[in-house]
């Protein structure tokens, strides 16, 4: 399996997955792959931060994995070459298998089987120059869990009484449900796990956190999925909040370099969302600077002009 998407804005920057394989060394199919997705840079703009400016890459260059030391303004910067902190992370997992594996269930089945959801089962057109064995019994369905499978009937040709009308259906199908599945079970939607609560929104007192899930499967008879997939309830840090204590918002995006090359200084900044009660100053810190180094500054060598007065200039 393989896929890319694009990160935006950005100059040229994506995330994807390369020729995964999903496949078993017993021919069957992984339960699930999860995978943290680190930023590839497409070789085709030179742009060093998500806003930089479109500037084509000439020539274009191949494509490669971002990497800490790129640039100095690059947001993924580490003048220590650590590892990219990955911006997403990418989880394939089967929930369901139609049919048997490995031909199990011969190849052409789906060429057999147009569609198989029609339940009402087609006249028998059989040539009468055709003579057949009776049916064998239906075979165990194709899911052996609470899914839609399909089963298979077989019959011998014993006799073709005229050789130019050609002899059909030797085998037969039908959909099926897998051993103890109600059709009303394989009507329903199917979800994920809750994923983690979220931190609570207030340092101290009564807040709210939620958690969410997600629809991995909707229901086969095209109904909507009603079970919720978000919850929300109250959460509490501390019973009393302090007459002093304040609320704040989340940093902001750190601002540039304030120099161009050689070391300089970078901030960023947050404000408060709720003063004290008592009206007395916020104690949190609301700006955060530190240390940021930039390409080393080039040597200029100077040059000393000496020029000579006119003749305008001089006295006699």
């Amino acid at each position: 399996m393989s896929f890319l998407t694009m990160l935006g804005p950005s100059p040229d920057w994506n995330v994807g997955m390369s020729a995964e394989d999903l496949c078993t060394k017993e021919c069957g199919w992984v339960q699930k792959v999860v995978q943290d997705l680190i930023p590839w840079d497409a070789g085709t703009d030179s742009g060093v931060t998500y806003e930089s400016p479109n500037k084509p890459m000439v020539p274009q260059d191949k494509i490669r994995s971002l990497t800490s030391l790129d640039h100095p303004q690059s947001p993924f910067y580490d003048p220590e070459g650590g590892a990219i902190t990955p911006v997403a992370r990418v989880m394939v997992e089967r929930i369901a298998r139609k049919g048997e594996q490995c031909n199990i269930v011969p190849d052409n089945v789906d060429d057999i089987v147009a569609d198989i959801g029609q339940e009402e089962k087609e006249e028998d057109d059989t040539p009468e120059t055709c003579i057949y064995s009776n049916w064998s019994p239906w075979s165990a369905c194709s899911s052996a869990t609470c899914e839609k499978g399909k089963r298979m009937r077989q019959r011998m040709l014993k006799a073709q009484l005229d050789l130019s009308v050609p002899c059909p259906h030797t085998q037969d199908f039908e959909p099926c449900m897998g051993p103890g599945c109600s059709d009303e079970e394989a009507s329903t939607c199917m979800l994920s796990e809750w994923v983690s609560w979220s931190p609570c929104t207030l340092s101290c007192g009564t807040g709210t956190r939620s958690r969410e899930r997600y629809v991995k499967q909707f229901p086969e008879n095209g109904s909507v999925c009603t079970l919720s997939t978000e919850e929300t309830e109250d959460c509490v840090v501390n019973d009393e909040c302090s007459p002093s204590s304040c609320l704040v918002t989340e940093w902001g995006e750190w601002d540039v370099c304030s120099a161009t090359c050689g070391p300089g200084v970078k901030r960023r900044e947050r404000t408060v969302k709720t003063p004290p009660a008592d009206g007395s100053i916020c104690g949190a810190e609301v700006l955060e600077v530190e240390k940021c180094m930039m390409p080393e500054c080039r040597e200029y060598s100077s040059i000393r002009t000496t020029i000579a007065p006119s003749r305008k200039d001089t006295t006699a």
